[in-house]
């Protein structure tokens, strides 16, 4: 009788900070992978630099609306400082 079990193993992670960083994480400090997990890594990071410029869009935009909405202005639209 034999048991026989596989297990995926987490080689790396990507993910971006709070400071809109893209973050690799590997289990080991120098890693080596085949080419089709190299082309997967290499995609998951674009994805999640993309993602990292939206978030900074988005937190932009919401900014700057914030700070337009604050704003004293005269009845011709300009900002009276």
């Amino acid at each position: 009788m034999s048991i026989q079990e596989s297990r995926t193993v987490e080689l790396a992670t990507v993910g971006f900070t709070d400071e809109y960083r893209v973050e690799l994480r590997q289990r080991r400090k120098r890693q080596d992978y085949s080419p089709a997990q190299a082309r997967a890594l290499a995609a998951e990071l674009r994805e999640q630099a993309d993602a990292a410029e939206a978030a900074i869009d988005e937190d932009m935009h919401e900014r700057h609306a914030r700070l337009s909405e604050y704003q004293i202005r005269t009845e011709a639209g300009e900002v009276v400082l």
